[in-house]
């Protein structure tokens, strides 16, 4: 029982002891220094910004046609090449006419007496010297001499073939010797189109063509002028898929300074949907998610502040944001992975 009453008294006055070292200590007690991240910052500013949609397109005339002689024979003649600008009616080519001429000619011969007929017919009838039915015959005569008539003439004038608009030689299958005639099997001898009236048939999927509409604005650019961009507006909008798929073609004329162009060029299309004169855009990779929201860092007194964000568009890489961000508020551009909420910021240039 002794034993035990003098360690616990030693233990007090151990413990004593300790609380008077401690009182009677001048010692400050420590403080630990709050760690600084180093960032980037950009002040925000509003930009311009379309929301579009992209595809990719061909270019066709919209004055385009397939040329074919209407008459049988051998080409003998060819006055137009690939390239060459023709005016409506010009004539491009012609197949040999001998039989044509021939057949022509003997038309026309029973053509005109079939009229001396009808009028010998005509006098005789009214003298009563031959009958209504005798009468009748001879009119039923000319008129079929007519038809022959007609007939060949038009024959003839289809061994000349000839532009039916004023346009550009773009696809020449023919050369002299070549026999041709209507309906064969075989590539047409000409294609003419108007090349100062262009467009692009763009497919559009099911799921965007209810986005599109006649007049919408079209920017459009060729590989082969990595230089210059043309403009255009959406002309016609399909109400139909193409070819049972579940895409709808849309035609988009071009404008302005068309020049060089060919028919066939691969377009990169953006048909104009929504446009923003004032718009937040910021780069997509300052936007970060942790499961519940998305969000950025902007800077105020010194130290970080948490902004949630809504994306609203993607245009490469920025993005159009809704944000209680505005213009003149501070971003952090770099350094913004290694922050959080109220972080102190070292800010550098």
């Amino acid at each position: 029982m002794n034993s035990l009453k003098s360690r616990i008294s030693v233990l007090a006055t151990v413990i004593l002891s300790l609380l008077i070292v401690s009182c009677g200590s001048n010692a400050e007690p420590k403080v630990v220094a709050e760690t600084m991240v180093p960032v980037a910052l950009e002040a925000v500013e509003l930009k311009p910004f379309q929301i579009d949609f992209h595809s990719i397109g061909r270019v066709v005339s919209e004055t385009q046609v397939t040329l074919l002689f209407q008459s049988s024979g051998q080409v003998d003649s060819i006055w137009a090449q690939v390239g060459d600008y023709v005016v409506k009616d010009q004539r491009l080519a012609s197949i040999e006419t001998d039989v044509y001429a021939t057949m022509y000619t003997q038309a026309k011969s029973m053509f005109e007496k079939s009229k001396r007929d009808l009028e010998s017919s005509r006098s005789l009838y009214n003298s009563n010297v031959i009958s209504s039915d005798q009468f009748e015959m001879a009119r039923i005569g000319l008129d079929n001499a007519r038809a022959g008539y007609t007939q060949a003439k038009n024959a003839m004038d289809n061994t000349n073939l000839r532009a039916p608009f004023s346009g550009w030689i773009v696809i020449k299958n023919l050369n002299i010797g070549d026999l041709v005639a209507p309906g064969a099997a075989m590539q047409p001898p000409y294609v003419l189109a108007d090349m100062n009236q262009l467009k692009i048939i763009v497919p559009v999927p099911e799921a965007r063509i209810g986005q599109i509409e006649k007049g919408q604005k079209a920017q459009v650019k060729f590989k082969t002028f990595p230089n210059r961009e043309f403009s255009g507006r959406v002309l016609r909008v399909a109400m139909a898929p193409k070819d049972f798929s579940n895409n709808y073609d849309v035609e988009v004329r071009l404008n302005g300074d068309l020049g060089g162009l060919k028919l066939g060029l691969v377009a990169d299309v953006r048909i104009v949907l929504e446009y923003f004169e004032d718009a937040l855009v910021i780069p997509l990779r300052l936007i970060q998610d942790d499961g519940d929201a998305q969000f950025i860092f902007t800077e105020e007194e010194g130290r970080a502040v948490r902004q949630e964000v809504s994306i609203r568009a993607l245009a490469g890489s920025e993005v159009f944001i809704n944000s209680t961000v505005t213009a003149g508020d501070v971003l952090i551009t770099k350094g913004h992975n290694d922050v959080k909420d109220g972080t102190l910021l070292d800010i550098v240039e």
